[in-house]
């Protein structure tokens, strides 16, 4: 099985992150690999959603379902046939005025043959880089709505 785990302390509020992990229809704004995300249903605290990874030429889509629980944590998990285990969780923790702890974890393991390699070369460097992905995109929003950039206020002090 393929995992990735980071954790790393973010000058936004663990509301404004959550937000921006919780609108998977934006990801392909912002994920390299991701072509495609369409929420398909919505619950209460939760949404299914179908997504496609581009895999060079070719697409893969799979299904998801995502738990949301604002603004502690959002759990992503497939049972896609394609995947033996897919579980992504995200958990965001308060720390000073506007800040917060971001753990980030990925677990995959492929079934099919196909996406064995898929996971070791596209996807898993891709996790390495997803929460920089994310405070990027985080920042970026906050300020286009005019709201201080938390990363030069924190280096300021």
């Amino acid at each position: 099985m393929a995992t990735h785990r980071e954790s790393r302390d973010i000058a936004r509020s663990p509301g404004w992150l959550f937000d921006i992990v919780a609108d998977v229809e934006r990801y392909p704004e912002f994920l390299p690999l991701i072509r495609a995300a369409k929420i398909v249903k919505r619950h209460e605290n939760a949404y299914e959603t179908e997504q496609s990874l581009a895999l060079g030429l070719m697409t893969h889509r799979f299904n998801s379902r995502t738990v949301l629980d604002r603004p502690r944590a959002i759990t992503v998990i497939s049972e896609d046939r394609s995947f033996r285990h897919f579980e992504i969780r995200w958990s965001f923790s308060p720390l000073a005025e506007d800040h917060c702890h971001v753990d980030f974890t990925l677990d995959c393991e492929a079934r099919s043959l196909f996406l064995i390699p898929v996971i070791q070369v596209l996807i898993m460097p891709m996790a390495t880089s997803m929460v920089s992905a994310f405070e990027s995109r985080a920042h970026a929003l906050a300020v286009a709505a005019g709201c201080p950039d938390a990363r030069q206020a924190s280096q300021d002090n």
